[in-house]
Formats: structure tokens, C-alpha cells, sequence
């Protein structure tokens, strides 16, 4: 090996960082195929590098968080270093990259693993050329899954860029119901507000927020990806697939939509929530200050009763305090009448 060749080896190697223990530390082959006039064949590792040359073209699905599996990608030549650097990248966003022999992507779909948060999507990175399609990944991906059930039980998949759309569109499924359960919750909030129940709805809401915001985060490009795959002009994808690719644009689009719909309805939840709070505390200051206005001149007159100087009223008189409590009780009530007619009560 060259100095030049062992110094790319080895600045590709410190791309793939290490990982916290709940990511996939499995075997390095997930599952791989072969695929001839579309009937998927399914394939050790061995048997795929002894075999390929049979295939029309060939699938490998790659657990990147195995060094077998880094040390393998890093030797294949004929993968151009940008695109080595972006499959063995430890968290990427949505995007495309097209190269001489072959286009690099890289998709995001939600978590569905147990015990995961669906909004920290799991990446999964494709090396597509006319005879391979590489996939990696450092999480499961149950759309991933999902394509091999299908290939088991039959399905045909005629090229490498069919199986890219077949991918992108799981995922894009795989999705939608969660798109579906922030619109969900969104409503299920605004009904406890409109019901004036707003008490914790606050935290509820911006865990919603941040949810969608997070989501949104990787739809919108991958979106973008999707549409410049689907325009593709160097022949890598046939008609058909173009189809499909833009039939997923088009829901990602819609999805996408929906999402910057509930976040502006979140805000606007948030803003009538705020208002709610502060028509509650002018409330109970009008509440305070009737009964402030009420008590401060029965205040002045208890008081004006109570000092201890010589001519007061009725002090020679044992009916005289019960006279003064009826006075307070006839101000209290003329207050509250008063005020009830000007509608401040």
C-alpha cells in the first residue's frame, strides 16, 4: 500500500466514531441478496463476493457500528472517497451526492426501535452503482426489514435504482403515522384548551413542538433529495423509477406540510393558552380589587370608630356597635350592588 493510499485509509477511519452502547453492535452483515431479471436471492457475505458475477446486480447491508464491516467498506476502491466518508459518517442529514461511477444518499427515517424517541430518526446511507447497492447503518431500520420480508416472499426489484426508490418510499410509510400522531396530540390539546383546562397542558405542548421540530429538521431535505434524484439526467434511473421516486417527493412534500402545519397551530395553542392565563389573572385582580374597593371605606369607618378620643357617637350607648356593624353590612351590600350594575362583578 501507498503512503497516499494508507493516509486516505486512515483519515477514513477516523470518520467512523465510537457510539453509545444502545446502537446496533451486531454482526457487521445484516443481510445481503442477489438479484436476477428481479428475483432476489438471499446470500451469506461469503457467498455474495464468490457469487456477484452470477447477479445482475447485488444488495449489502452493512452494520457500520462493527469494524469488520468500516474495515471492508475502506477497501473497496472503486468507491470514491467522498462517498466512503458519507457511508461511514456517524450522523448525517438527508442529502445527494453523484460521483463518476455511482451516487451516494443519504435517507432518515423515525425511530420505531424499543424504548427510542420516533423524532431521533435513524439514518441509513446508500452507495448505488449499476451492479451494487451498499447500504449502512449504525441503528436498526425496520424499513430496511420491511424490503427483505418483501424480497422473500417475492417481490422483484429489476435494478439498483429500483431498490433505492423501494427504500425511500418504506421509509417515507414508515413515517406518515407519526406525522399522524403530532397531529393527533396537537388536537387532543387544543380540545383540553378550548374546555379550559389548560393545566399541564403548557409542557405537553412544547414536548409537541420540539417534536416537530426536530421532525422537520430531516424531512425538509430529504425532500430536496428526492426531488434531485428524481431528475436525474445521467441515465442511472429509468422512467419507472423516476415515477416513484417523485410519487415519494410528493408525500414527503405533503408530510413536510403537515408538520409546519402543526407547529404553527402549536403556536397558535401556545398563544391562546398565554392569553387564557392572563384573562384568569386580570380575573382575579378585578376579583382583589372589588374586594379592596369593598372593605376600604367599611376600613375608614372601623377605623374612625376606633380612636380613643372623647364625643364619639354612642359611646354611652349598649346599642350602639350593633348599629355600626348594620351600617357596614348596608355600605358592604350597597357596594356590591353598585358594582354589579356596572359590571365589574
Amino acid at each position: 500500500m501507498t503512503s497516499q493510499a494508507a493516509s486516505s485509509e486512515t483519515s477514513v477511519k477516523s470518520l467512523a466514531p465510537s457510539l453509545p452502547g444502545d446502537f446496533d453492535n451486531g454482526p457487521p452483515f445484516v443481510f445481503g441478496f442477489g438479484f436476477k431479471s428481479g428475483v432476489a436471492t438471499e446470500m451469506t457475505w461469503e457467498e455474495i463476493a464468490e457469487r456477484a458475477a452470477e447477479f445482475d446486480f447485488v444488495w449489502l447491508h452493512l452494520n457500520m457500528n462493527n469494524e469488520e464491516a468500516c474495515t471492508w467498506l475502506r477497501a473497496q476502491r472503486d468507491v470514491p472517497y467522498a462517498a466512503m466518508s458519507a457511508l461511514l459518517a456517524g450522523e448525517t442529514r438527508p442529502r445527494v451526492s453523484t460521483f463518476e461511477k455511482g451516487v451516494v444518499v443519504n435517507l432518515r427515517g423515525v425511530n420505531l426501535n424499543e424504548g427510542a424517541q420516533p423524532e431521533d430518526m435513524v439514518s441509513i446511507r446508500l452507495w448505488i452503482d449499476e451492479k451494487r447497492v451498499i447500504t449502512t447503518r449504525r441503528r436498526r431500520l425496520k424499513a430496511a426489514q420491511d424490503i427483505r420480508a418483501e424480497l422473500l416472499k417475492g417481490a422483484k426489484i429489476e435494478s439498483t435504482g429500483l431498490l433505492a426508490a423501494k427504500l425511500a418510499a418504506r421509509l417515507t410509510e414508515r413515517a406518515e403515522p407519526y406525522v399522524q400522531e403530532i397531529n393527533d396530540e396537537i388536537d387532543a390539546l387544543e380540545d383540553l384548551i378550548l374546555k379550559g383546562d389548560g393545566s399541564g397542558v403548557r409542557p405537553k405542548l412544547a414536548d409537541t413542538r420540539q417534536a416537530a421540530v426536530q421532525f422537520r429538521r430531516f424531512v425538509a431535505p430529504q425532500r430536496d433529495v428526492l426531488t434531485r434524484l428524481a431528475a436525474d439526467e445521467t441515465g442511472r434511473f429509468d422512467p419507472p423509477v423516476k415515477i416513484e421516486l417523485r410519487e415519494t417527493s410528493d408525500r414527503v412534500t405533503r408530510m413536510t406540510e403537515e408538520i409546519d402545519a402543526a407547529r404553527e397551530r402549536a403556536m397558535v395553542l401556545q398563544d391562546q393558552l398565554t392569553d387564557q392565563r392572563a384573562e384568569e389573572m386580570n380575573r382575579n385582580m378585578m376579583i382583589l380589587s372589588v374586594a379592596a374597593a369593598v372593605f376600604l371605606p367599611l376600613g375608614f369607618l372601623t377605623g374612625l370608630f376606633g380612636i380613643n378620643v372623647g364625643g364619639m357617637p354612642g359611646v354611652d350607648n349598649p346599642m350602639a356597635f350593633w348599629f355600626v356593624c348594620l351600617g357596614c353590612l348596608i355600605i358592604g351590600v350597597g357596594l356590591g350592588l353598585l358594582f354589579k350594575a356596572m359590571k365589574w362583578l
